[in-house]
């Protein structure tokens, strides 16, 4: 098990601004200076990512959906992502890739990798969906497995919404366990995951702490993991725009809180992504995002 607490991963590129656009794509930054105007996280060193590369991609996409991509063309494989597409874009999900391609491999000598990005967890093989161009995850897997064929790993995907494209990639791969727990009756068109959680409209901190409990119990029994993706959602916030759960902030810090001592228990590194959040209040979901931070680093 790795001895070093939490690294902290960002790239100025993931931030984009994208003016009147319901993604919130300059959150990254804001996030950014929330940590370093933190007392305790003002000095933490900040590692920076690379841009993924080609090679790493190609594990999991497919050519004729990455040459529409790098040439930006709108098209049946790039159209429903619904983000504008050009080449800043794509720089931040490549370096969005990457930064989570470098949290893996701060797993073997980091307890939490925390990637201030990624959780792009609705894009496919061969398109992309749900503002999600590349599937960073996915390809984080697949490039461990290069080198520890046997590797097990546990996706614990708590955003609003499920990880379609995770659940779709991985749903032949036995040493790969899905589970996502999201308000069922949203966006996307649901595949199937080795856990589902559809939750109803109102589920409040209660039933959604309850609820996850018993799920990661579940999963313990039915599933050897030795490495944890946490995709960790601000969406199920309570002030979401875009969904109907009634989780407070002190919940969603409680969820990631319960992930950590999840991970801590089995005695497993765990790699942590942002994905969504759509706040009415912007400083709601930086704070989120922020209380996920201090949830993997405090003592």
């Amino acid at each position: 098990m790795a001895s070093n607490a939490l690294a902290l991963i960002y790239h100025s590129s993931y931030n984009l601004e994208l003016p009147g656009h319901v993604f919130p794509a300059h959150k990254y930054s804001h996030l950014y200076n929330r940590v370093k105007r933190d007392p305790v996280y003002a000095s933490w060193d900040i590692l920076l990512p690379k841009k993924a590369e080609d090679a790493d991609l190609e594990l999991v996409h497919t050519k004729e959906y990455l040459d529409d991509l790098f040439s930006y063309e709108h098209t049946s494989r790039t159209m429903y992502s619904e983000l504008p597409l050009n080449r800043s874009i794509v720089e931040s999900f490549m370096y969005g890739v990457g930064g989570t391609v470098m949290a893996a491999e701060l797993s073997k000598n980091f307890q939490f990798a925390f990637n201030m990005g990624g959780g792009y967890h609705h894009s496919f093989p061969d398109k992309a969906e749900g503002f999600c161009y590349l599937n960073d995850v996915a390809v984080a897997i697949r490039k461990q497995k290069e080198t520890n064929p046997d590797l097990n790993a546990l996706i614990i995907d708590l955003d609003l919404h499920q990880g379609n494209g995770n659940s779709y990639i991985f749903q032949y791969d036995d040493k790969v366990f899905t589970f996502s727990m999201h308000q069922g009756n949203l966006y996307p068109k649901k595949e199937v995951s080795n856990l589902d959680v559809n939750l109803e409209p109102n589920t409040k901190d209660d039933e959604y702490l309850s609820t996850l409990e018993s799920s990661l119990n579940r999963i313990r029994k039915d599933f050897d993991s030795n490495i944890i993706y946490y995709v960790a959602g601000a969406d199920p916030y309570e002030d979401d725009s875009l969904g109907e759960l009634k989780i407070s902030m002190k919940g969603l810090k409680e969820r990631d809180l319960m992930v950590r001592k999840f991970a801590e228990t089995l005695n497993v590194p765990c790699v942590v992504t942002l994905a969504g959040g759509y706040a009415r209040d912007f400083r709601d979901t930086v704070e989120i995002h922020f209380n996920t931070i201090t949830a993997f680093g405090e003592k």
